[in-house]
């Protein structure tokens, strides 16, 4: 560990003593916000953008602000999110499993950001990157299959320029591999105990025939086609 606490120098060699901390970096993670208390402060376009997403992964969502987006109201008359039409009080983070402040008042922003971190809350502040304990990644979505991209804060323009190729790259048969090997994970269980042998036949479907016959659109070929194959694995072991 270097002087000013770096647990990796060597990638700061060559910068003043002084600037020797390595970049932070944040360890991906998929949360599941199914039913979970989350909370917005903040009413306008941004706010309503995150609240949106939040509402799509299922979250229960509370926005706090004065004024909000039609789209915002609309929400709240419709029951999708509760909405508490004044400023924010540190006590709106008690339930909350995770917080987003879009606000353009710095001291709100603040206020929201070391409330969270007393409660040992999730929080991101929209734009300013050392007040978030998490931030959001640009995501690319097929169905099921979920690819997000990260720049650790430094550069959301090329973390959705990424997004955009990977979603071009990203057929609709991902989603219906994705699918199908979801369909089939039941059955290799108790076919094939053995977690080694699992990963050998999934990995023997995403990379062979089946693979190419969901591509070319034949599903019921392709799950034909895997059936056999754990047929004949399960056979093997015996």
């Amino acid at each position: 560990m270097c002087r000013v606490g770096c647990y990796m120098p060597h990638l700061c060699a060559g910068w003043p003593s002084e600037c020797l901390m390595a970049p932070k970096l944040y360890y991906p993670l998929f949360a599941d916000l199914n039913g979970r208390s989350c909370l917005v402060v903040g009413g306008g376009l941004v706010a309503q953008r995150k609240v949106t997403t939040l509402l799509l992964y299922g979250a229960r969502v509370t926005v706090v602000s004065p004024a909000v987006t039609r789209r915002i109201a609309a929400y709240a008359r419709q029951g999708k999110v509760r909405h508490r039409a004044r400023r924010f009080r540190p006590a709106d983070i008690r339930d909350a499993w995770l917080v987003y402040a879009a606000t353009d008042d710095r001291e709100i922003n603040r206020q929201v950001y070391r409330s969270a971190r007393r409660r040992r809350v999730f929080a991101n502040v929209v734009d300013q990157t050392p007040l978030c304990s998490f931030i959001a990644p640009a995501i690319a979505r097929r169905g099921p299959l979920t690819v997000a991209v990260s720049t650790g804060g430094s550069s959301p323009s090329l973390a959705k320029k990424l997004r955009s190729e990977l979603r071009a790259r990203l057929g609709a048969e991902y989603g219906a591999i994705l699918r199908l090997l979801t369909g089939l994970r039941g059955i290799a269980k108790k076919k094939l105990p053995s977690y080694r042998d699992r990963k050998r036949y999934f990995d023997r479907l995403v990379n062979g025939r089946v693979f190419t016959l969901t591509r070319d659109g034949r599903a019921g070929a392709a799950r034909k086609e895997a059936l056999a194959l754990l047929d004949r694995l399960a056979s093997q072991r015996n």
